[in-house]
């Protein structure tokens, strides 16, 4: 066969995994720097954090075996382009539904606003955001309409790889806002590092957070699984305790 079919083809293999029993193991990449939600602590090989443990709960109950792989989010992110694995924690916009499957959400993330005191007053859109700087997390979609603002370059945005990372800029005062979802912003302020940091009281976004396949995995029966695990979890109360001790993780 051509090659790039065969790496294809290899890749799909090495996605799926495998048991001893023959049983498929489904491959779920991380972000391994975004905590608490998803990362890998220091010196360990495990995925930890919310969505880490949200999955290992779904797939105990739904008998699958489940690998998961935390890596920098660019990768994990790229590995999901190639069909080499599926995302945990993945937010959808019109570019990532037309390649990849979605099922329900596994968690609502609310975006917040992070700015020096004395600097941005109030935010009421993304017009307040005109002509600032502003750190975001590298690889990430922050919904159609921000994607869109920065595209056409209503504000200049820097990537960086961490949380920590965008709140140091802000305190020294190489960025005017930092866009971070609400409990991580919270777990980094609790440092007292960045004491001239403060946080608006208007979101910017509401994000949805999925797991997510490729197409040509053809996961939709997977999915539909997960998202009945979910609603008994949720049901249940038990996704709710799975979510705070996954903050604490």
């Amino acid at each position: 066969m051509p090659i790039n079919r065969r790496h294809y083809c290899l890749g799909m293999a090495a996605s799926l995994g495998g048991t001893a029993q023959g049983q498929t193991t489904v491959q779920i990449a991380f972000d391994s720097q975004n905590p608490p939600f998803m990362y890998q602590a220091k010196g360990e090989g495990a995925a930890r954090g919310v969505y880490p443990m949200l999955l290992r709960a779904i797939f105990k109950q739904l008998g699958e075996p489940l690998q998961l792989l935390p890596m920098p989010w660019a990768r994990a992110l790229g590995g999901l382009d190639r069909a080499e694995h599926g995302v945990g924690g993945l937010y959808a916009n019109r570019e990532r539904l037309a390649k990849f499957d979605y099922g329900q959400p596994i968690l609502t993330e609310t975006v917040r606003i992070y700015a020096q005191r004395g600097r941005l007053k109030q935010f009421n859109g993304l017009d307040d955001l005109r002509g600032l700087r502003v750190g975001v997390l590298r690889g990430w979609s922050y919904g159609d309409e921000f994607d869109t603002a920065r595209k056409t370059g209503l504000m200049k945005v820097e990537d960086v790889t961490d949380d920590r990372a965008n709140f140091g800029k802000l305190e020294r005062d190489f960025l005017d806002v930092v866009l971070s979802v609400e409990q991580t912003g919270e777990q980094v302020m609790a440092s007292g590092e960045f004491p001239s940091v403060r946080v608006l009281p208007n979101p910017l976004t509401e994000n949805p957070a999925y797991v997510a396949f490729h197409k040509s995995r053809q996961q939709q029966g997977l999915l539909a699984r997960i998202d009945e695990v979910v609603a008994q979890l949720r049901r249940s109360g038990e996704h709710a305790r799975l979510v705070a001790q996954g903050l604490k993780d």
